[in-house]
């Protein structure tokens, strides 16, 4: 009998599912998960951005199989992302065995109530401003809250909601990116949530040249001072290292952090790290550090998109209540797409301005206060250099890359262009999508996919040696 119904394709799909993949990793990875079939397809609905892409990634074509053994047929498959479902609740660090691979639950209690501070416990009293969190020695942290999510960087914003509603699931966490895109923010982020809502254990941050200070101390001051520092981290409910990739020729320090990163899954208790590089490109770290972090979950902040960096210095420019008006951020953020750091200064001359009673309100006196700035930048990539570019290489007409045609002699070069565009400007992808001839945002995301999809995977071999050329002609075009 064919199924048709949630009701009846939630039980059968599981069971599926725990035959082809185990029963651990259906309960790892798919908790917070819904199966239904609609329209003749089958939905699978999840909590988060992350969650759909990891999903997207590893299980698919596992769920692809078991819907083609329950329906005796090709079923359509999509993964959706639903505010219906809610994440569960958070398990305690108790009630988690965990081990490299894999993690088990135990029998849980009964709930417990959230728990209050109160003054004698040393909780944070200072101000509950939404937009800062203090912690002792008073670097003021940013709140979650604040934390602007664009395309670039909703995987490492769903890790991070996952890290804070159920601590020590996603164990390691390792986020990596170029400087000034958020990874910061995001790390503090996290780390206020964990002072406000996780118990009276106190969370610990440092960069990876504090965590290595306090390593040696612990060895210069007694025996067993290295032990006293450990069990410091171990007495959090969450530790994050900054930085890693400042760990290059600490041999010792590494070795303890491997040790560190199995002690604190073993009691569930949250550990995020961030580097500006990926793992591949940090060939100086030891083994066992090398496959704990990958043990774990890995994640990428690429350099934001246009809208969100317009969305980050409108909310600078409110915090700072200063009357920018729509056309007024859209220019600015034109002129310094690059990061958000890029911004700051732009934004703290424009204040500078302000302070001073200079006009801030119009094209011309903007221009006129970021005329020292703007200079020294180098032009930013066009969406119309690309296109020339690519279609010089490909031997094709730019109007070609903006025409209706599916043939592969101009699909291809236009999904690379497409790629480029993404790669190398911070248009959001409706803009690219209206520049190659008035398609959808979502045609511009598949474009991407799928050209990363064959340069992982090493085919469309040509596209390399494309690449590299195209990239050459945007290199040496005129400043």
């Amino acid at each position: 009998m064919e199924l048709t119904t949630g009701k009846d394709i939630e039980p059968a799909l599981r069971e599926q599912l725990a035959r082809q993949i185990g029963q651990k990793k259906l309960d790892r990875w798919f908790a917070d998960v819904t199966f239904a079939r609609r329209d003749g397809e089958v939905v699978v609905e999840v909590s988060n951005p992350f969650l759909q892409e990891w999903l997207a990634k590893h299980y698919r074509h596992e769920i692809v199989r078991c819907c083609q053994t329950l329906f005796r047929k090709e079923v359509p498959v999509q993964i959706l992302v639903s505010s219906r479902i809610v994440p569960q609740e958070s398990c305690q660090a108790d009630d988690l065995t965990l081990g490299p691979d894999l993690i088990e639950f135990k029998e849980a209690g009964e709930p417990t109530a959230p728990h209050t501070f109160s003054a004698d416990e040393g909780a944070p009293t200072k101000s509950s401003s939404p937009r800062k969190t203090e912690r002792a020695g008073g670097r003021v942290f940013a709140s979650y809250e604040t934390f602007v999510t664009g395309v670039s960087n909703s995987a490492a914003k769903g890790i991070a909601d996952i890290a804070i509603s159920r601590p020590g699931l996603l164990n390691p966490v390792l986020i990596y990116g170029p400087t000034s895109v958020g990874k910061t923010h995001l790390l503090e982020g996290v780390y206020s949530e964990f002072r406000k809502n996780h118990g009276r254990k106190t969370p610990k941050y440092l960069t990876a040249d504090e965590f290595t200070g306090q390593f040696v101390r612990g060895f210069q001051e007694k025996p067993g001072g290295d032990r006293s520092f450990r069990l410091r981290l171990l007495d959090s409910n969450l530790v994050i290292i900054e930085d890693i990739q400042n760990l290059e020729k600490r041999d010792a320090t590494q070795r303890e952090l491997s040790g560190l990163v199995d002690l604190l899954r073993a009691k569930g208790i949250q550990m995020i790290m961030s580097a500006d590089r990926p793992l591949a490109e940090m060939t100086f770290l030891k083994p066992e550090l090398r496959t704990r972090l990958e043990s774990g979950v890995v994640c990428a902040i690429e350099s934001p998109d246009r809208e969100t960096l317009l969305r980050v210095f409108r909310q600078m420019a409110e915090k700072r209540n200063l009357p920018i008006p729509d056309e007024v951020a859209r220019f600015v953020v034109s002129r310094f797409a690059t990061h958000a750091r890029q911004l700051s200064g732009a934004l703290n001359l424009l204040h500078a301005a302000y302070l001073t009673g200079i006009e801030i309100t119009t094209l011309e006196s903007v221009s006129a206060i970021l005329g020292t700035l703007i200079p020294c930048r180098q032009a930013p990539i066009t969406l119309e250099e690309i296109e020339n570019a690519v279609a010089s290489v490909f031997g094709i007409s730019p109007k070609d890359l903006q025409s209706r045609s599916r043939s592969r002699q101009c699909s291809y070069p236009r999904m690379l262009a497409m790629w480029l565009a993404r790669r190398y400007t911070r248009s959001a992808l409706s803009e690219i999508g209206r520049h190659f001839g008035g398609r959808s945002h979502s045609t511009v995301a598949a474009a991407q996919k799928k050209v990363d999809l064959w340069l992982e995977k090493g085919e469309k071999n040509d596209f390399s040696d494309s690449i590299r050329r195209i990239e050459q002609i945007l290199s040496s075009r005129s400043r």
